[in-house]
């Protein structure tokens, strides 16, 4: 009997593989599977016609390329496999982070030695034991560029598993809270790293691969030694979705309960029907860059002055329309460290012209602000750069252009190719430029104002040390008060001003009763406890 489970299984297993591959199943089985016979002499075939079970939820997938989570392209695979893979650490909503599959961590003075203790009761679905080694096999695919989470462990110098249930990780330098970064899934050791449509995901979550129920449906079932206990749900299905308009039409079908603005353009498409908002701050961080080269802008006032110009709130109300929150501070608003208590980001032109004024801008008969340095007579007008592929960011820096404009200052709009704009970036040939960056789960701004080399030719010691100090303390209190120099320091100095982060959006629908709550780690968190009844 045993055997004949493990050749429906595997019968199983191929037909997952050939259904997506868009093949004859049957046909291509009885070539791949020696099909057993029964005792009264007939064959073990799948049933296709398996009813879905009413405590079940489902999703949909678009660009299907494999279930490998560490190799897939396709966001909406990425999302599904959360429910089958686990990180070593999540965030939460305060963006901290919190062990998953980790117990505990250390960190050294220097912070450049993170040790972690793993959990060790925990099974992969295929029965085995979780352990180091999975950890160093999924850090090694990484390390070796074979995956997506390239830049997860771009500082990681070394690391070796020092036992069963622990990893120690050497970083070229001190990175503010490196186990943020762990989000991405651990795969298990030796896992086939080819990019396989037929590859049948095995994880350590909440719910394990069960069958291919018919072309383009699958079925995982809630994974009964799941370390966290049995989730509430017993089945997800999974649906291929041929196309995006397809994939919209079955979630206002009900055909599927979640759809994430990762696959769907929220600005754009609004469902039909009832469903529910379920909205985080992302890191995507949109920005106005100052180029400290340019002579007009290279004292630090004139640009905390052309700040001060820019209605913030009109950009997230009328350019994006609300999916955004206006910050000052380059720190995530959701996150525990961010302490500005502004609700309101209008221009204001008073503190501009005192700004200005600081930096030795005045106003001739013309209307022109205008200073002499040395001897050289200079008048303040600007160009702003943006990439002309993106519509959006087209209109916002319109919109600031309008306001400069309305404050006296002759601004043009630059809208390049995206290849010209970074082009135009990178050799700083701009005044001001609109740009978007996704921050690190650890809120490190290392990328943007490093003095290595950034896309402002900005330089500061005194965050490079503070920036080191965040790596080496995990104590609350003292990150507090080391973010709050380091966000002074930022806002004195002007290199660029915040816009805007980004809101996230997972909607659900109405069949799922509990409360979604995503974070910038994984959208679909704690889907253990997901309920599809009051």
């Amino acid at each position: 009997m045993n055997r004949i489970k493990r050749i429906i299984s595997a019968a199983a297993a191929i037909c997952l593989a050939i259904s997506l591959a868009g093949c004859d199943a049957v046909d291509i089985i009885k070539e791949k599977l020696p099909l057993e016979e029964t005792q009264d002499g007939g064959t073990i075939v799948e049933n296709n016609d398996t009813a879905e079970i009413s405590n079940s939820i489902s999703v949909g997938i678009l660009d299907f390329d494999t279930f490998n989570p560490l190799l897939t392209e396709s966001e909406s695979v990425k999302e599904c496999m959360q429910f089958v893979y686990e990180p070593l650490f999540d965030i939460n909503e305060i963006m901290q982070p919190y062990p998953i599959l980790a117990e505990s961590y250390t960190v050294s003075a220097d912070g450049r030695t993170i040790d972690i203790n793993l959990k060790n009761n925990i099974l992969w679905q295929d029965g085995s034991s979780f352990t180091a080694y999975d950890v160093a096999y999924t850090f090694k695919q990484i390390l070796a560029g074979k995956t997506t989470y390239t830049s997860s462990l771009e500082d990681v110098e070394d690391y070796s598993a020092t036992g069963d249930y622990s990893i120690s990780i050497e970083l070229k330098r001190a990175v503010p809270s490196f186990v943020s970064l762990l989000t991405f899934p651990i795969v298990q050791y030796q896992t086939d790293m080819d990019l396989d449509a037929n590859y049948i995901p095995v994880g350590t979550g909440a719910f394990k691969y069960e069958a291919q129920l018919s072309t383009g449906k699958l079925s995982f079932a809630a994974f009964e030694n799941y370390h966290n206990g049995r989730a509430n749900i017993d089945n997800l299905y999974v649906y291929t979705a041929p196309d995006l308009r397809k994939y919209e039409s079955m979630f206002e079908a009900s055909e599927i309960d979640l759809i994430t603005d990762n696959t769907v353009d929220l600005l754009e498409y609004t469902p039909r029907g009832s469903a529910k908002n379920n909205e985080y701050i992302t890191n995507k961080m949109t920005f106005v860059g100052y180029n400290l080269q340019s002579k007009i802008l290279s004292g630090a006032d004139t640009r905390k002055g052309l700040a001060k110009l820019i209605d913030k709130d009109g950009i997230v109300n009328s350019t994006i329309y609300s999916k955004g929150v206006a910050s000052d501070l380059p720190i995530n608003p959701s996150s525990l460290y961010y302490y500005d208590t502004n609700t309101k980001f209008k221009s204001d032109e008073l503190s501009a012209l005192q700004f200005l004024g600081n930096d030795g801008w005045g106003v001739n008969l013309d209307g022109q602000y205008v200073r002499t340095v040395d001897g050289e007579r200079q008048t303040l007008t600007l160009e702003i750069l943006t990439n002309a592929d993106s519509a959006e960011k087209v209109s916002i820096a319109e919109k600031i252009a309008g306001d400069f404009n309305y404050f006296g200052i002759p601004t043009e709009v630059n809208a390049l190719p995206y290849e010209e704009y970074m082009a135009k970036v990178d050799a700083k040939d701009y005044d001001l430029m609109i740009g978007e960056v996704e921050i690190g789960a650890n809120l490190d701004l290392s990328p943007l104002v490093s003095s290595s080399g950034n896309y402002f030719s900005y330089s500061s010691a005194d965050l490079d040390t503070l920036t080191e100090q965040m790596g080496m303390t995990r104590d609350e209190e003292e990150l507090k008060a080391l973010f709050v120099q380091y966000g002074d320091i930022i806002l004195n100095d002007m290199p660029f001003s915040v816009l805007f982060y980004r809101k996230g959006d997972v909607l659900s629908g109405s069949k799922i009763k509990t409360e979604i709550v995503p974070t910038v780690g994984q959208v679909y968190r704690n889907v253990e406890t997901w309920s599809v009844t009051q």
